[in-house]
């Protein structure tokens, strides 16, 4: 067995100068906040989706999936199989406003449909939300070294808050997408020569893993209990599911963020099509990992960890060959870095766009805007740095990030669902449609026992009801200008979202969740 030697550390140190390398590059010439935040719109579609990708191969997913497959098999793949669907329902009503809107931060686009008062609301939410889970993404990679090195895991959270932040407030949008594409590629190698140790160590080969994964109940990833409180049963993980990456992708900054800096409209489209495809593979790659890891130390001996987070890291830095752990857990590095930057960058960019520029300094240079935006990077890091503290006693890493924001993103998208979709909901209805939103989802969590996949449906649910039925007692309609080109019913005639091209894609990407479907209950029937 080997261990982390001098040239995997060689590695992980020129990979990770190469990232900051990388973001110093970008950052060079950046002179305002279209350039930072938006990569001045001109990044190409398919980086753009690999970007997106990258969200789902972060250091989070990197080390928690595999956790997940080792403890329950490929139970928690359900979570993912809607992706298609989510993807599908993004590119033809949202994606379409967002881009056309030219707005900075989504947040905007609530304030040109309703008011300011739902701006404010959705952006503090979003602030709150993403500023949580942002320290839970700096835990995780703190984590990796703390188990490579043997050093405290405070020290490595500080340790990686510092380069990361550094990292961020150089590179802006562009680096976070550019590195995102490196750290794409050199996970997924990482993953891929992880598979071939293991299979060249367990005597019986891949025939061994499928009967250790069989004997154990590891391949049935169907759950039929129709109860609410079950978290990963079919119902949940398809429509709760649903609800929980459309608002990730639709709702959350620092995921439509990505979406916004493609060249055009189409190209946007593009970028999260790729994702729609590659996503559910992606994952299922990830937890057949843990199961491998299972069936490995079955046949070597359990491993001494008591946290499940810790399985594939301590895999990759005992068992891989010297050189190609250190490149594994750089990958690691890169990817948390990619995660980090994207989180800060959108924070700062709310902050900015939302907050600052809005109320209190309106009217200054781009230059200034500029260097607001890196000196609030800045403190979202030391925010998120504290937060981290306390990550490591929330459970599997990949859990607690999707439960912080199934608080709040439900919520945030059952406001766009009433900017877009509705022409009757007032400003005022908004406002408290939000409001009333936050509260029944938070007090639904003490009171009723309910699968966290629920809360986003929950939130949508509560939002849109609550926003009709306020807009009705209230009375008063939005105006023209709140309704032109913002809602879906008064969308241009020649919309490309309804284009024979795009309609093809949706239907496509309807038929390639039918069809995991169809593939997850011949597994369950092994």
């Amino acid at each position: 067995m080997s261990h982390f030697t001098i040239w995997d550390t060689l590695v992980l140190v020129a990979y990770i100068a190469l990232t900051a390398a990388v973001g110093a590059w970008m950052g060079r010439k950046q002179g305002s906040t279209e350039d930072y935040f938006l990569g001045g719109r001109k990044l190409p579609w398919w980086a753009v989706g690999l970007s997106v990708m990258a969200t789902q191969a972060s250091a989070i997913t990197f080390i928690g999936a595999p956790g997940w497959g080792y403890e329950g098999g490929l139970e928690r793949l359900i979570t993912f199989v809607n992706a298609p669907l989510a993807i599908g329902f993004l590119i033809a009503f949202l994606v379409p406003m967002f881009y056309r809107s030219g707005v900075y931060t989504v947040y905007e686009f609530l304030e040109r449909r309703f008011d300011v008062r739902a701006r404010v609301l959705a952006a503090c939410l979003f602030l709150l939300a993403r500023g949580l889970a942002t320290g839970i993404v700096l835990y995780a990679p703190a984590l990796v070294l703390s188990v490579v090195t043997g050093w405290p895991v405070n020290w490595t959270i500080l340790l990686m808050a510092v380069i990361a932040v550094s990292y961020t407030v150089l590179g802006g949008i562009s680096a976070v997408i550019w590195t995102d594409v490196m750290q794409m590629l050199v996970l997924w190698l990482g993953a891929g020569l992880s598979m071939v140790v293991m299979l060249d160590a367990l005597p019986g080969g891949w025939s061994e893993v499928i009967s250790v994964a069989r004997d154990n109940d590891m391949l049935h990833p169907i759950n039929l209990d129709t109860a609410p409180s079950a978290t990963y049963s079919l119902w949940a993980g398809v429509v709760g599911g649903f609800f929980l990456h459309v608002a990730y992708f639709g709702a959350d900054q620092s995921q439509i963020q990505r979406v916004l800096t493609s060249r055009s409209e189409h190209e946007s489209k593009r970028s999260l099509i790729l994702g729609g495809f590659l996503l559910v593979p992606q994952m299922m790659l990830f937890l057949f990992i843990g199961i491998m890891l299972y069936a490995f130390y079955a046949h070597t001996g359990a491993p001494n960890v008591d946290n499940p987070n810790e399985l594939f890291p301590r895999f990759v830095v005992t068992e891989l060959p010297p050189g190609i752990s250190g490149l594994v857990v750089a990958g690691v590095f890169a990817a948390a870095m990619s995660s980090l930057d994207s989180a800060l960058n959108s924070l700062s960019a709310v902050s900015v766009r939302d907050i600052y520029q809005r109320f209190i300094k309106k009217d200054a240079s781009s230059a200034h805007y500029l260097a607001a935006s890196r000196w609030a990077t800045v403190l979202w890091g030391v925010f998120a740095t504290c937060f981290a503290f306390f990550a490591g006693n929330l459970g599997p890493v990949i859990e607690a990030v999707n439960k912080v924001g199934s608080y709040f993103n439900g919520v945030l998208l059952g406001a766009f669902w009433l900017a877009i979709l509705s022409r009757r909901v007032n400003a005022t209805g908004a406002f408290f449609g939000l409001v009333i939103g936050v509260v029944v989802v938070w007090s639904l969590t003490s009171v009723v026992e309910m699968s966290w996949l629920y809360y986003n449906l929950v939130g949508v649910v509560v939002v849109v009801v609550a926003g009709h039925l306020v807009s009705r007692c209230t009375g008063g309609r939005p105006s023209v200008s709140q309704l032109k080109g913002l809602t879906f019913a008064r969308r241009p005639e020649k919309d490309a979202a309804t284009t024979p091209s795009v309609r093809g894609w949706i239907i496509a990407l309807i038929l390639y969740f039918f069809g995991w479907i169809v593939f997850l209950f011949w597994l369950q029937s092994l």
